[in-house]
């Protein structure tokens, strides 16, 4: 569903919507489900500036850690399939040994000079283990209401960053370092309709908690 989604996507961005609010033009099109994997995968209308880059292997996967106007970092895994960047998700521990090199190489608390850096890993799906994790943890936990498909009072948003602030998976990620804060957006929760197509033991949960988001760290140098 995601692939066929992204290239709904890809086409009606390619086409040329001359607007400022793409996303929302788009949303208009498209069915709800198809409409939460367009927004995941919608263009950033503030133009960055990378000012560093550093990258390294990781498996099969390209691992590179942007800087961005010298202030912030976006780390980037994917694989060249036709001179296209396709999504790829190497193990947990390769992850982990990449990300090492890269942040050695890029050293990014000498140069921003500040106790913590923030960091833009990209969907919690596309990093090992994490939206696994994320979903159990959802399950686990008497603030979020299943049959519901959202937290039992407050904010979607801050209830995922307090479950990955708290994530041994995402801190063993990021080798080791201190999560200092977390923030998400666009956080994924099935709906009823896709839990009963989804089966057990596949990529997605088969309860309505959250799978996948939109993930920002500030990492500190202590561990």
């Amino acid at each position: 569903m995601e692939s066929n989604a992204s290239e709904i996507c890809k086409r009606k961005w390619g086409a040329g919507l001359a607007m400022r609010n793409r996303t929302a033009a788009i949303g208009l099109l498209l069915s709800p489900a198809t409409w939460l994997i367009c927004s995941l995968l919608a263009p950033q209308t503030e133009a960055v500036v990378v000012t560093g880059s550093w990258k390294t292997q990781a498996e099969s996967c390209m691992m590179v850690l942007e800087e961005e106007d010298r202030s912030a970092y976006h780390l980037r895994v994917f694989q060249l399939q036709n001179k296209i960047r396709a999504s790829c998700i190497p193990s947990a521990e390769a992850f982990a040994n990449a990300f090492g090199r890269v942040m050695q190489d890029a050293a990014p608390f000498q140069k921003q000079g500040g106790e913590t850096i923030r960091i833009f890993l990209g969907r919690v799906i596309e990093l090992p283990g994490l939206s696994r994790e994320l979903s159990s943890s959802a399950r686990q936990a008497r603030e979020w209401n299943i049959a519901a498909g959202k937290p039992v009072r407050g904010d979607e948003n801050v209830f995922v960053g307090r479950l990955l602030l708290r994530s041994e998976t995402l801190r063993e990620l990021l080798g080791g370092l201190k999560l200092a804060h977390v923030s998400v957006e666009k956080v994924l929760v099935p709906s009823r309709d896709m839990v009963t197509r989804w089966k057990r033991g596949a990529s997605y949960p088969n309860k309505r908690v959250p799978y996948d988001c939109l993930l920002w760290v500030e990492v500190s140098a202590s561990r």
